[in-house]
């Protein structure tokens, strides 16, 4: 039984205190879609794209991997491999950070200590493609 919930890059953060895990979809339209003169909608379906949102609580989890997930997720890149619970599986792809935000709670012993670090990973292309 694994004992993390996701994965970037793949390392597997185990001593990130999860509170929230929130997975979205998008069945997203190429430049074929819209409504012809009679009202219809035309679809030129593209695919599924499922995006996460994870809320973390630094407070409960190790300070050194919580700055090092922090430092990782910041970075000027363009995508991160990551790894997020699907139905009863995992589900892996390259996903781009579309935010992230936390709050300072307070400063302890010369420590910055943090609270909610919202993050938003959204996919770099579909999942699911229509069946051809």
């Amino acid at each position: 039984m694994k004992s993390y919930v996701f994965t970037v890059d793949g390392v597997e953060y185990r001593r990130i205190h999860v509170l929230s895990l929130k997975r979205s979809f998008a069945v997203l339209d190429g430049e074929n879609a819209g409504r012809t003169m009679d009202g219809k909608m035309q679809r030129d379906v593209i695919g599924t794209y499922y995006n996460y949102s994870l809320v973390i609580d630094p407070s409960d989890s190790d300070p050194a991997e919580y700055d090092a997930l922090s430092e990782c997720l910041s970075s000027p890149q363009g995508s991160h491999k990551v790894s997020f619970p699907y139905n009863r599986g995992e589900l892996s792809f390259e996903a781009y950070v579309a935010n992230g935000e936390d709050e300072l709670l307070d400063i302890f012993n010369g420590q910055n200590r943090w609270d909610n670090l919202t993050i938003n990973f959204v996919s770099m292309e579909p999942q699911r493609r229509p069946a051809e």
